[in-house]
């Protein structure tokens, strides 16, 4: 027995959905609605900070694996670069 109720699973499971869904990413654009960029890079400086507390929290090795840096796929950087040129 895992020591998990079937209400714990069914609540992790409500979460894991959530915070894979595109309704998270709409919840969080909502809050740079109407803001300037100072405002919005004020927000991502404040994001920042809380990234930094939560990896002080971290044991080393957990640190490390979640420094580890994503790979960005060659389509995703072609669309950026195509951005920039416009």
């Amino acid at each position: 027995m895992s020591g998990y109720t079937r209400e714990m699973i069914a609540m992790l499971q409500a979460q894991r959905a959530y915070f894979s869904s595109d309704e998270l990413v709409r919840d969080r654009a909502e809050s740079f609605r109407g803001l300037s960029p100072e405002e919005c890079w004020g927000a991502t400086i404040e994001a920042c900070e809380e990234v930094e507390w939560l990896f002080s929290l971290m044991d080393p090795e957990t640190r490390a694996r979640a420094e580890l840096p994503e790979v960005v796929p060659v389509s995703v950087i072609a669309k950026l670069e195509a951005m920039q040129r416009r």
